[in-house]
C-alpha cells in the first residue's frame, strides 16, 4: 500500500497535462504513390516537346489541398485554397492560359495570391510561362512540357528552382508535386510541395 504522499503525487501525474510532450510531426497529407518526387532531369528541358492542347485540361476552376516541406525536410500543415484557368483567344497558333492561384484565406482580396501566364511556343514546341506573387511582385519564369501522360515544369523563384510534374491526370482531378533545389540542381529536396486537385466548374 503506497503511502498517501506517493499516492498523491501519483494522481497528480495522472491528471497532468503532457505540457513538455513534443507535437507529432504533420505527416504528408497529399495521397501520392511513393516519395520519387518530381524525379526527372532539368536538362529534359533541350529535348521536351509539347502541343497546343496539352494544358486545356487545367481550363475552368479547381479546388486543392496544398502542402510543403520546409528545409529540414518536415511536412507542414495542409492547407485548402482555389485555382482558376482560362485560355485566352489569340488568333494564329498561339494559345496563352492565364491562371490565378490563390489559398483560402478570408483576410485578402480574391486577386490575391499567384497570377501566371503560360504561352505555347510553336518554334520551340515548348511552353513558356511567367508567374507573379502579389506580395513580392518578383517575375518567376519557367518552361513547360510533355512525358507521355505527365506534364512536367521548371520554374524559378529567385535562386530557387522548382521541378514539377502533374500526373495522375483525369477530368476532375490531377495530382501534383514538385523538388527544389537551392544548390543549382546538386541537392533536390523531393515533395518540397504537394498539391492534388478536384474539379469544381468548367
Amino acid at each position: 500500500m503506497p503511502s498517501r504522499r506517493w499516492a498523491t503525487v501519483l494522481l497528480l501525474a495522472l491528471l497532468a497535462p503532457p505540457a513538455l510532450a513534443q507535437a507529432a510531426p504533420v505527416p504528408r497529407a497529399i495521397p501520392l504513390p511513393d516519395t520519387l518526387g518530381a524525379n526527372f532531369p532539368v536538362t529534359d528541358t533541350l529535348t521536351g516537346t509539347s502541343a497546343p492542347g496539352d494544358y486545356d485540361f487545367l481550363v475552368g476552376m479547381w479546388r486543392f489541398t496544398f502542402q510543403g516541406r520546409r528545409r529540414d525536410g518536415a511536412f507542414t500543415q495542409p492547407f485548402t485554397g482555389h485555382w482558376t484557368f482560362a485560355k485566352k483567344q489569340t488568333g494564329g497558333r498561339g494559345v496563352l492560359l492565364e491562371d490565378h492561384w490563390r489559398p483560402d484565406d478570408p483576410t485578402s482580396t480574391w486577386d490575391a495570391g499567384t497570377w501566371t501566364y503560360r504561352a505555347w511556343n510553336p518554334a520551340r514546341k515548348l511552353w513558356e510561362m511567367q508567374g507573379i506573387n502579389t506580395q513580392n511582385g518578383a517575375w518567376q519564369p519557367g518552361l513547360m512540357w510533355s512525358a507521355g501522360p505527365d506534364r512536367l515544369l521548371t520554374e524559378w523563384y529567385g535562386p530557387m528552382l522548382v521541378r514539377f510534374r502533374y500526373f495522375a491526370i483525369e477530368p476532375g482531378h490531377f495530382l501534383w508535386r514538385a523538388d527544389a533545389t537551392f544548390d543549382r540542381g546538386q541537392t533536390w529536396i523531393r515533395d518540397y510541395w504537394t498539391m492534388e486537385a478536384h474539379r469544381i466548374a468548367r
